[in-house]
């Protein structure tokens, strides 16, 4: 994950996350991802992921940081795929840097 402007504490990471929402992503931008933004912050991003044995190919959602990296492990809900994304994002801004 891209690395956050400064650390912060866990109430206040909390309450990002409790305002954060799950929102379509702009049409400019990749028409098939969902942004996980609070206030004017993108945190994360979720977007199907495809390689599965269904009908359409899609084997469920996988999250990123907005600033790239690698897809993570699907999950079967967009819901499921913004929670796990935002737990990564909470313990990378509550977490001490590693010397």
């Amino acid at each position: 994950m891209t690395a956050p402007a400064r650390r912060t504490s866990a109430k206040t990471a909390r309450a990002v996350i409790e305002a954060a929402e799950l929102v379509k992503a702009p049409t400019w931008s990749d028409t098939r991802a969902w942004h996980v933004t609070s206030g004017d912050q993108t945190l994360v991003i979720v977007e199907p992921s495809y390689g599965g044995t269904s009908r359409t190919g899609r084997n469920g959602w996988t999250w990123r940081p907005p600033g790239g990296g690698p897809h993570r492990r699907p999950a079967r809900t967009r819901e499921e795929a913004a929670a796990q994304g935002l737990a990564a994002w909470q313990r990378q801004v509550t977490t001490k840097p590693q010397p």
